[in-house]
């Protein structure tokens, strides 16, 4: 009866054994799979980090251009007003009939002004040249 008891334990045993090591096993191909994940994760993250950074770089160049394009039309507004009053205090018809040869002279100059600056911000490529320039 003792024999049958030790053969029964050492099977126990053996099986028991067996059985540990397939789960140690199992075990270490689970931890190289999560290395593995883990590695394609932090890859994943270190992408997205230069990416979030390029983003943000970007989102900085537009609000610069935009916060220069904001001052430029604060600027063009003032100028307006500053043409608006001035006109408000000038009768031109009355100068015009008195003296048209200088209504003339100034309303030409004028008009060459007006259309070299109309050609000056129309122009296509005049945000490149500052994008170069900024480089």
């Amino acid at each position: 009866m003792g024999f049958k008891i030790s053969l029964i334990l050492g099977a126990l045993l053996v099986a028991s054994l067996t059985g540990s090591i397939w789960q140690i096993g199992r075990l270490h191909d689970q931890i190289a799979i999560l290395k593995g994940n883990q590695a394609t994760l932090e890859s994943s993250i270190a992408q997205q980090n230069e990416a979030i950074k390029q983003h943000l770089e970007n989102a900085k160049q537009l609000q610069d251009k935009n916060n220069k394009l904001a001052s430029q039309n604060q600027d063009s507004l003032r100028e307006v007003n500053k043409l608006r009053s001035t006109f408000a205090n000038h009768d031109l018809d009355a100068l015009a009939l008195a003296k048209p040869g200088l209504i003339e002279i100034k309303v030409n100059k004028a008009v060459k002004r007006l259309k070299d600056e109309l050609v000056k911000i129309t122009d296509p490529t005049q945000f490149d040249d500052e994008e170069d320039n900024d480089s």
